[in-house]
């Protein structure tokens, strides 16, 4: 994800709204704690940091709460929107459908598999989901197309 942001910033002149919201278990829990304070010096950009209820700590400043939870709460608009999403299975599994609520098209809903890739090269046939082979046919996917994925994905 951090390249996608890198990019989105560095062709910000692209982008109407920026809008990242991070979450993790607990703060201990946060990565690139140093970009995360930068991005969220921005004026361009609207960061929203958010750990798992009981992973706060007592100077804790951001939200409570579940991703899926606080993509609700926040509701970026879906007008012209692309929303990629990335994480533990779990919070992309109840993330969609905030997404689908708030009006995104499966198209614009993007995540990835990659977790699902063994050796990388489509040749040991682990990542396999139906024909489509992870390693080599994404990782990234449309929800569109996951859609037309068997559901073991």
């Amino acid at each position: 994800m951090r390249c996608v942001i890198w990019n989105a910033l560095d062709l910000r002149d692209n982008f109407k709204d920026v809008t990242i919201i991070y979450g993790a278990r607990t703060v201990k829990d946060l990565v690139y704690k140093e970009e995360l304070k930068d991005w969220e010096l921005r004026k361009d950009v609207k960061l929203i940091t958010t750990v798992d209820p009981g992973g706060e700590s007592p100077d804790w400043r951001g939200e409570i709460g579940f991703v899926p939870t606080i993509v609700e709460k926040i509701a970026p608009s879906s007008k012209d929107t692309v929303a990629i999403v990335c994480g533990p299975p779990v919070m992309i599994k109840y993330t969609f459908p905030v997404l689908a609520k708030l009006g995104f098209a499966d198209e614009n809903i993007y995540t990835t598999l990659e977790n699902r890739m063994k050796c990388g090269f489509g040749k040991c046939g682990r990542c396999n989901v139906g024909k489509v082979y992870v390693c080599k046919d994404g990782p990234v996917f449309t929800l569109a197309q996951l859609k037309e994925l068997p559901d073991e994905y």
